[in-house]
């Protein structure tokens, strides 16, 4: 018989060995379902393009989606974010926003990749931006990550770590449009790369908690029943013990 200090022992740990194994199924389903989020994310991408008018598109059944937008770019507004690489190179994100048609809304265009200069950072390297109306072939994108910084980028800072388009907005006293479209297609006017990375949704993350929970899993239970038949096996030999003394 095992005392109630042992019961209790054994009641934690067999609750932990369930906790554990329910959250490794969690994480497992949160796999699969990153895993269907990325069917639809390839299903979009082959859909026909949309067009980007001044009225904001619905964002969460089309992100990733090909889309065409006309308008004009503004130039002056143009910002670089800093630290962002391709091919293990360190360089700037060119975003610029784009006023839709005759509208005055804008949408914020990343228009490419481009190697930073280390012999003199603070030289902005030089982007042949379009005049007049131009017409842009992308795919909806969410806003750029967000990279860890120390200190808050100045609101109107040209190269900058991150951009927020509501307050880039604001700032500018412009209505924009809460994403922003990834330029696609090469250019060889602009020289700039648009090899952008592809949308990522976790999935392999949740695989690897899975794994890690499981492993919890098993550890426990390994190390519980280890216990348990040590103990059983002590008490069967104290027993036998008095058996041979009486």
């Amino acid at each position: 018989m095992l005392n109630v200090r042992e019961i209790l022992t054994l009641v934690v740990a067999l609750a932990l060995i369930v906790a554990t194994a329910l959250l490794g199924r969690w994480q497992l389903g949160r796999a699969e379902y990153k895993k269907a989020l990325t069917a639809r994310i390839a299903e979009r991408m082959e859909a026909k393009p949309l067009e980007q008018g001044p009225l904001a598109l619905n964002f969460e059944p089309n992100v990733w989606r090909h889309v065409v937008a006309k308008g004009e770019y503004a130039s002056s507004w143009t910002i670089y974010l800093q630290n962002r690489q391709y091919n293990n190179q360190p360089g700037f994100w060119v975003l610029t926003p784009l006023r839709l048609g005759d509208s005055q809304v804008y949408v914020m265009v990343m228009r490419g990749w481009v190697p930073r200069n280390f012999d003199a950072i603070d030289l902005l390297p030089k982007i042949a931006t379009p005049k007049g109306t131009v017409e842009v072939d992308g795919r909806l994108a969410p806003a750029p990550s967000q990279l860890f910084s120390f200190a808050k980028d100045p609101p109107g800072a040209v190269i900058r770590q991150n951009v927020q388009i509501g307050q880039f907005a604001k700032y500018h006293h412009i209505q924009m449009l809460p994403y922003v479209i990834q330029e696609l297609g090469a250019n060889a006017k602009d020289g700039l790369v648009r090899s952008w990375p592809q949308p990522d949704v976790g999935m392999d993350t949740n695989y690897g908690y899975a794994f890690q929970w499981f492993s919890m899993t098993a550890l426990g239970l390994g190390l519980t029943i280890y216990f348990l038949s040590k103990r059983i096996r002590q008490r069967l030999r104290q027993s036998s013990r008095k058996e041979s003394l009486s």
